[in-house]
């Protein structure tokens, strides 16, 4: 047996138990879950189905509630993203300093992105609240009027700063790509007579510019499937519907699967949604020739 066979037949035992899972648990679903979008499955008629071709998927657009989800998505992920981000690589930055304890300091702002979701959606609730709630202890201290976050007008805005109070888990990559940065580019830069502010600018900024692109795909994925916090926040139930403010798309097709038990329809929902995602992962790859820069040569 040529050695090239063997080594073929040996990467592919050692990758075989992932694939298998893959296999059964992630790709057959995903393309099931596709065949079903295309019948009128409720969840009790599996025997006895029927193709009814692209009618839920124009449903979906022409569904008052799925596009009004949708735009809030969009508006959510829109400030979420680029907001986070940026935290992000700020906080990184700080913590990228040689100061006495700044392990300690990194783990308190890592510490929120490992909060499991429910513990953190209590925590801000009683933050938000407006019987006693700390924000509004301490507007009131300030002599500043007391807000309902919670209320119609504010119920967004709480969402997206409890969001973005998890932003530090982007901490570890983004020290990962600083401490990659070799220190002779900053040494060079600052001979030349370069002030912190430029070796940040036209040195930092660049080359941390392959985890800035990571981290804004991964945000958009991460933001567009946001579920449990909009319920939790203003309710107690995961089936009960939240605030109109923040009445998201995965929590949308969440409630037609579950509280109406319409199976073929959500799974058209999550196809468009998986279509959206798919739409903006791309513009960002394509953009990204313009401001994502390399140590190295890309080309060829």
């Amino acid at each position: 047996m040529k050695e090239k066979t063997k080594r073929t037949i040996a990467f592919y035992s050692m990758i075989s138990p992932w694939f298998i899972v893959f296999l059964f648990l992630g790709l057959y679903p995903l393309l099931y879950g596709l065949y079903l979008s295309f019948t009128n499955y409720y969840g009790f008629n599996i025997q006895h189905l029927k193709f009814v071709g692209m009618k839920n998927y124009h449903k979906v657009f022409t569904d008052s509630d799925a596009m009004y989800s949708l735009g809030r998505t969009l508006y959510v992920t829109a400030f979420n993203v680029p907001l986070g981000v940026a935290i992000g690589l700020g906080l990184a930055m700080l913590l990228n300093r040689q100061v006495r304890g700044v392990g300690v300091y990194r783990t308190i702002f890592y510490l929120p992105s490992i909060v499991p979701a429910l513990a953190s959606v209590i925590m801000w609730k009683f933050i938000f609240s407006s019987n006693n709630g700390v924000l509004n202890g301490i507007l009131h201290s300030l002599g500043l009027p007391e807000v309902n976050w919670l209320g119609y007008g504010y119920a967004t805005t709480s969402l997206i700063i409890m969001l973005l109070w998890g932003a530090g888990g982007g901490v570890l990559i983004n020290l990962a790509g600083l401490k990659g940065i070799p220190r002779d580019l900053y040494e060079a830069a600052s001979i030349d007579g370069a002030t912190t502010f430029k070796r940040t600018i036209y040195l930092t900024m660049p080359l941390m510019t392959p985890v800035i692109f990571f981290n804004v795909i991964m945000g958009i994925i991460g933001s567009l499937q946001i579920f449990m916090q909009p319920i939790l926040l203003n309710g107690t139930e995961l089936l009960a519907r939240p605030i109109q403010p923040n009445y998201l798309y995965f929590v949308h097709a969440f409630q037609q699967v579950f509280s109406f038990q319409r199976f073929a329809y959500g799974m058209s929902l999550l196809w468009i949604l998986f279509l959206v995602i798919l739409t903006l992962s791309v513009i960002v790859f394509t953009t990204s020739k313009y401001w994502v820069h390399y140590e190295t040569d890309q080309e060829g």
